[in-house]
């Protein structure tokens, strides 16, 4: 395990979900000594209407999930995100070898007297699991970026509350593409900050560009994401954003 882990909502099976996953594994991923995907389902006991965890119930399940990590997780198996969703919460893992699991895990659920359980396994060498249904997509990864930096802004005092002007980047290949970027941009209301030009590399064209906005979690999705797509479209990076703290 690292030290990234984050969360973020999705529908599965056209069902609410919420997904907490290792972030920081997907530089090392997949590993060729963990070929085999196992999990661990947990039914829930008193999940709210809607199939996710519910607050009753939140101590107890940061319990369990400590004891699996600390009973299951070792040199040979390697814990990396869990689904809540559907009234269940699915735990897991990438091990060396499935032997024996549905015994270990069996062993780490039993002391949690009245919860049900599932076990499992197949082979995925490629990690197909972790990249295609763990792994955030582009747009939910920026909302998690989005979160981080709201977050950030609150250690500072930051109530969130206060309109100000916030600066994004972009990078780009060439000058037509960001011109035509800057064009669809400020037909949204954001203004040119500057220009910059790297000294390398294949996205060398910068744009700081800004609007005032409020950069609370309720709104910032809603500046940053129209700019992701509109670089996206013309072939260049979105680089996320900033503002100064407003105590």
């Amino acid at each position: 395990m690292t030290g990234n882990w984050d969360f973020y909502a999705i529908s599965v099976d056209d069902k609410p979900a919420s997904i907490f996953v290792d972030l920081g594994i997907e530089l090392r991923a997949p590993l060729d000594t963990l070929p085999y995907l196992a999990y661990v389902k947990l039914f829930m006991n008193t999940p709210r209407s809607d199939g996710l965890s519910s607050s009753d119930e939140f101590d107890i399940l940061v319990e369990i999930e400590a004891a699996i990590e600390k009973q299951l997780c070792g040199e040979f198996v390697e814990y990396v995100g869990r689904n809540t969703s559907g009234g269940c919460r699915e735990f897991y893992f990438y091990v060396a070898s499935p032997a024996g699991w549905g015994d270990k895990v069996a062993q780490v659920i039993a002391p949690f007297l009245g919860y049900r359980f599932e076990t499992g396994f197949r082979d995925d060498p490629d990690w197909s699991f972790y990249q295609h249904f763990l792994r955030p997509n582009p747009i939910e990864r920026q909302r998690i970026e989005n979160r981080r930096v709201c977050e950030a802004l609150e250690r500072h005092g930051d109530k969130l509350v206060s309109a100000r002007e916030i600066d994004h980047w972009c990078y780009f290949p060439d000058v037509a593409s960001a011109d035509a970027f800057l064009a669809d941009v400020e037909a949204l209301g954001f203004q040119l900050r500057r220009k910059a030009l790297l000294d390398d590399g294949p996205s060398r064209h910068g744009l700081q560009v800004f609007r005032i906005d409020v950069p609370s979690e309720s709104e910032i999705d809603a500046v940053t994401l129209p700019i992701y797509e509109a670089a996206l479209r013309h072939g260049g990076e979105y680089d996320g954003w900033e503002c100064r703290v407003e105590a």
